[in-house]
């Protein structure tokens, strides 16, 4: 894999750990999980704490840290003027989190909004 592939790939990477941060600072603001749509509360709904909201701000937090690291470490391989603009791909992630996750309503004018920030980040990504 070249060095410029492995970039685009950690930034990907940290976009998509960051999209869940804030799924999780959401749910964590909102009180716990009921604000999930059933599927996904079920799920979660089993784990240890999860009706705590601080453990989703920790959750939160913790996964900022991670996508810092991977960011950080995507900067090795590519250039700051590459890397910035393919961070709008995070906007992307918590549309699709949100409407899967939370049943947050997205509608036409958004999911445009999100297909325009897919092109943009191909033609920067080339």
């Amino acid at each position: 894999m070249s060095s410029e592939l492995t970039g685009v790939v950690l930034v990907i990477a940290a976009m998509a750990v960051e999209s869940f941060a804030q799924l999780f600072l959401k749910i964590g603001a909102a009180g716990g999980p009921a604000i999930m749509a059933e599927p996904g509360r079920a799920l979660v709904t089993r784990l240890p704490l999860a009706s705590v909201p601080a453990t989703w701000f920790v959750l939160g937090v913790s996964a900022y840290a991670l996508e810092i690291s991977l960011y950080t470490f995507a900067l090795h391989f590519l250039e700051v003027s590459v890397a910035f603009p393919l961070g709008s791909l995070c906007f992307v992630g918590v549309a699709l989190l949100s409407r899967g996750l939370l049943g947050e309503a997205v509608g036409r004018v958004r999911w445009l909004g999100v297909g325009l920030i897919l092109l943009g980040t191909v033609f920067v990504a080339l």
